[in-house]
């Protein structure tokens, strides 16, 4: 399945998402749920379009995960959860029906030394290659971190691959740009490029004009339960019902950022001291 844009992350935890399900229903060309949400509601149900299903591997940026090498393939162990492994991630992504699945990697967090770093990177290709090397779920693509080489990961033949830990760096475009052509230059013409962690229109525009071919990200409900919009509407203690049409009228923004916000017709700047 090739699929293109932006694509919205849906959870089962905030009241918010459930409204805006028939709109991601509607407009959205697939939905985002992890791995990590499938687990912790069993049995829960599912979006009515294609879904694409991550491995729950940004929970290694917590300061207390811990990443441990098991062998045939490495495990996310975040206090108070069972450890999550390569295997755990199969079969939700297969229980799911997934369209779109993507591999368990370990991003580090901004504290992580260098040693730590290199011995995340090095598990996350582990458990790239398991999985590749399995009956795949669904259409698989690779996880990958910035300036991570993909030699192996590419001669595996993934179905496509998903740039992480960019979204601590949504603000720098420049960043944005250059790490998602460096990626796009190593890849085999026609391979998809997810980047995860993007939602302001202006991030999703770079990306996608930089390589990517889908972005993902929960910004239109994170703005709307602020109570803005990126088109520059605010609502000081919205209402659920203003707080929905904002997360749609969001929706909406990021669904069409193939141009840049500043020539949406509605858009209007947000007041100060809003991050990016």
């Amino acid at each position: 399945m090739t699929l293109h844009g932006f694509i919205p992350v849906l959870t089962h935890r905030f009241p918010l998402d459930a409204l805006l399900t028939p709109y991601v229903e509607r407009y959205a060309p697939a939905a985002l749920i992890s791995a990590a949400e499938l687990r912790a509601a069993p049995g829960a149900p599912l979006p009515a379009l294609p879904l694409m299903i991550d491995s729950g591997g940004y929970q290694a940026l917590d300061a207390h995960a811990t990443v441990m090498d098991t062998g045939p393939f490495a495990a996310l162990h975040v206090p108070g959860a069972a450890p999550l492994t390569p295997l755990d991630v199969y079969d939700l992504q297969r229980s799911a029906r997934a369209a779109v699945c993507f591999t368990l990697d370990f991003p580090a967090p901004s504290t992580a030394n260098s040693d730590e770093r290199a011995r995340r990177l090095h598990l996350g290709e582990r458990n790239a290659l398991w999985a590749l090397s399995q009956i795949r779920p669904g259409t698989l693509y690779a996880s990958v971190q910035p300036g991570q080489d993909l030699t192996r990961i590419l001669a595996a033949r993934p179905d496509g691959i998903a740039l992480g830990g960019l979204a601590p760096h949504s603000a720098d475009r420049d960043r944005l740009r250059h790490e998602i052509r460096t990626v796009r230059a190593q890849l085999p013409a026609g391979l998809p490029l997810h980047v995860f962690g993007l939602g302001h229109p202006d991030s999703i525009h770079v990306a996608l004009t930089a390589g990517a071919n889908t972005v993902d990200s929960s910004s239109p409900q994170r703005m709307a339960a602020n109570g803005r919009a990126w088109t520059g509407e605010v609502i000081p203690d919205a209402a659920p019902h203003e707080r929905l049409r904002l997360a749609v009228t969001n929706l909406l923004t990021a669904l069409h950022a193939d141009v840049p916000l500043a020539l949406h017709p509605a858009w209007r700047p947000l007041t100060p001291g809003r991050s990016a």
